[in-house]
């Protein structure tokens, strides 16, 4: 996902970062097609493409953007689908005019807002089908929870990096589309799509996931410090590994 059929769709709604995490070498086997779909700015959603989650298997939906997000923007809505908002970051968090770099920043949000995280990641767990998880631009809070389950189940760093960097393939015409609507008081800049906010270098990731190591040891290890039990970790990877063929 998306299908060729779908992407149109989804472009027509403003919603260009879109894919399943199916496939995915983990430990043991690799994730489950349709169990994890990861993307941005699924409150755009119109019929046709809310149809099209719904039938890829969707039955749940976590926002991760927050309150005030939400009420200017609005919210995903289907019948049959849950919906969960579990912001990760505080409404007041600063995105621009700051010296830090994208990467300090991922190490901020990560060392700052675990719990936030922790939610998330027991909805995935208790769910019993697939889930999908946005933010605005699917990229910053979705790639961080996106790199706190595929290391979980033990996924290796290249992959969850080269995950992150195909981002960097939508941010561009994010950027216009949005720019072109107003969506934000602000211009994107060559800059920021090239280093800075916009941007989804392999290196940024790579810094995130070097602090995890540093700090926690992996993903299990922070997540289980910011409060998950490790039974929902063995859930989590009961749920979403399909395991490799014997022999």
């Amino acid at each position: 996902m998306p299908t060729a059929e779908l992407r149109p769709i989804l472009a027509r709604d403003g919603i260009f970062n879109v894919r399943d995490l199916g496939g995915v070498t983990v430990e043991g086997g690799t994730l489950r097609p349709g169990a994890l779909v990861r993307g941005d700015a699924l409150h755009r959603a119109g019929p046709e493409t809310t149809a099209g989650l719904v039938a890829h298997g969707v039955v749940a939906v976590i926002d991760l953007r927050d309150a005030a997000e939400r009420e200017r923007e609005g919210s995903f809505a289907a019948a049959g689908v849950e919906v969960v908002h579990a912001p990760v970051l505080d409404p007041h968090y600063e995105w621009y005019d700051r010296d830090a770099t994208l990467a300090e920043r991922y190490v901020e949000i990560l060392d700052n807002f675990g719990d936030r995280f922790a939610v998330a990641v027991d909805v995935v767990a208790r769910t019993d089908g697939g889930v999908a998880y946005h933010c605005a631009v699917g990229k910053d809070r979705t790639g961080l929870l996106t790199a706190l389950l595929l290391g979980v189940l033990g996924a290796d760093e290249s992959s969850i990096v080269e995950d992150y960097a195909r981002s960097s393939r939508a941010t561009t015409v994010q950027a216009s589309w949005s720019t072109l609507r107003g969506v934000y008081d602000r211009p994107v800049t060559d800059e920021d799509l090239a280093t800075g906010v916009w941007s989804a270098r392999p290196e940024t990731m790579a810094t995130a996931l070097e602090w995890l190591r540093s700090t926690h040891g992996d993903a299990a290890g922070y997540l289980v410090a910011a409060g998950v039990d490790p039974a929902t970790i063995e859930a989590l990877r009961a749920r979403l590994v399909e395991p490799a063929p014997a022999g």
